[in-house]
């Protein structure tokens, strides 16, 4: 650890130029992601001893140079929209001193709101909850053409067509696992999938992804998947992992919420959380079977993944009454 303080020192000190006399006088292992590997380090720099926490996150797997970028531009524009995420500082992609790409960001003091809720009375968990709603739906309302204004804003069809192509795409790199029957379920329902408004979305919105400090404030962190897109495939999302791990109360305590602070329904949200159900099934799928490295993930995240084998049958069991589809790979590994 000494030797990669020093080499980690010395590159900061010529990346942070303006920061005379840098130096790190921490550099602690954090808890590791699926998809990277972070670190605490605490610097010092200035005539008046300036001290910062600092993140350094590593990145893992398939993809990991475009991850790096993509969380780096994703956060640095959410700040500048007024959205509580992390400050960043720097992003390596080429030159990587531990030949992986990373970032350097601000370290956020809170606690995880997954950890608050699990050890919280009944109605201090609905305020928490609440609170996660709010942030939802605030990320869902940001103008988009912030983030993207390449997007077309007219064409309702344009983001199931993406998501159809992209998925085709995927399945060719993996031919043992076959869900063409499922794509060709999502293509005969196109008209379920028509988009009104794109939106910022962050792809794994889970209570597990939010800081909460001493003052109640909340930090929206990991956005390796940052993305503008239809709002319904994040929702999905979300309520797919909830329905997994906290059963259908919570999964529709989400749903209200969010319509809730957004002022309407959500049109179509079944047929969307199929898709997450089919993306979630995929990522287990191969990951258990290939290792989570072709993934993007680290080694950990299988160890994860089989720690959870209830919650992930309870998704394929969703999966199979909202499609009546069988589809081998995810049948001998979840059914």
């Amino acid at each position: 650890m000494n030797e990669q303080k020093q080499i980690l020192e010395q590159y900061l000190k010529a990346k942070f130029s303006d920061k005379v006399g840098l130096s790190i006088t921490r550099l602690d292992k954090l808890r590791d992601g699926w998809e990277s590997d972070n670190y605490l380090l605490t610097v010092e720099y200035g005539d008046r001893q300036t001290r910062e926490d600092w993140v350094w996150r590593i990145y893992s797997g398939a993809g990991s140079q475009v991850k790096a970028a993509r969380e780096f531009n994703g956060m640095a524009r959410l700040r500048d929209a007024g959205y509580p995420v992390p400050r960043v500082f720097l992003l390596e992609t080429d030159h990587s001193l531990v030949e992986r790409p990373f970032i350097i960001m601000e370290y956020i003091q809170g606690e995880v709101m997954w950890e608050m809720i699990d050890a919280a009375p009944v109605d201090r968990q609905t305020q928490l909850l609440d609170q996660f709603c709010q942030l939802f739906v605030q990320l869902h309302d940001l103008d988009w053409k912030q983030f993207d204004d390449s997007l077309p804003d007219d064409t309702p069809f344009f983001f199931i067509e993406k998501w159809l192509d992209e998925a085709r795409g995927v399945l060719q790199n993996f031919p043992e696992v076959d869900a063409s029957p499922f794509l060709d379920w999502v293509a005969a329902r196109r008209g379920l999938f028509a988009c009104a408004r794109p939106s910022p979305v962050h792809q794994d919105f889970h209570p597990g992804n939010i800081l909460v400090n001493a003052n109640d404030d909340a930090t929206v962190i990991d956005w390796t998947d940052f993305d503008v897109t239809d709002s319904r495939f994040d929702l999905a999302w979300t309520l797919v992992l909830a329905y997994a791990y906290g059963g259908p109360e919570l999964r529709n305590q989400i749903l209200q919420g969010y319509q809730r602070y957004s002022g309407k329904p959500v049109e179509e949200i079944e047929s969307f959380e199929v898709i997450a159900c089919a993306r979630r099934l995929f990522d287990l799928t191969v990951s258990l079977t290939q290792g989570a490295q072709s993934m993007g993930m680290n080694a950990q995240a299988v160890e994860a993944m089989r720690a959870n084998m209830e919650a992930h049958r309870r998704v394929h069991h969703l999966f199979v009454e909202r499609t009546r589809l069988q589809i081998e790979a995810f049948d001998s590994l979840f059914g």
